[in-house]
């Protein structure tokens, strides 16, 4: 097995080489464990070449694995395969990974992954880049209405 790991600008990007068992696999997650608390990544992107797909995900405890590096930085971690048989697998093991509380899904293509880590709709990157509001741009707190001055009249009309 081969696993390349390189530091990009906002993501880790791995590649896996010719993985064909669970050991390997579990042995390449420890080590992107390790590269992603170091260089401090919160999102991963795992592209695995020319391996064999993983179909007893929980036999093997890889879910304990995702669980560890989605708890290292709470990160977004996704996969993609040169298979079709590896991206069935890496479907549920994706699956097997949701339930469990880890934010990973698995991708057709690295485009549509690094699309993924550029979503703002995350709420923990929304969280994070939110400064309070001071000044002219904070919301006032006007005195609320009454409700016999909003009250209709016959004619439908409110009245102020």
């Amino acid at each position: 097995m081969l696993c390349e790991i390189t530091v990009e600008a906002g993501y880790l990007k791995v590649d896996l080489f010719n993985r064909h068992t669970a050991e390997e696999m579990r042995d390449a997650l420890a080590a992107i464990a390790t590269e992603a608390r170091k260089h401090r990544r919160s999102q991963i992107l795992i592209s695995v070449h020319a391996s064999s797909p993983i179909f007893k995900v929980e036999q093997y405890g890889l879910p304990d694995y995702f669980r560890e590096l989605g708890e290292t930085s709470k990160c977004r971690i996704a996969l993609t395969g040169d298979s079709r048989e590896l991206r069935l697998s890496q479907q549920y093991i994706a699956s097997v990974a949701q339930r469990n509380g880890v934010n990973l899904r698995s991708f057709s293509d690295e485009p549509a992954a690094l699309q993924w880590f550029k979503d703002r709709r995350w709420l923990q990157d929304r969280r994070q880049r939110q400064e309070p509001r001071e000044g002219k741009d904070r919301r006032q707190n006007w005195p609320r209405r009454s409700q016999e001055s909003t009250r209709a009249d016959s004619s439908g009309h409110t009245s102020a």
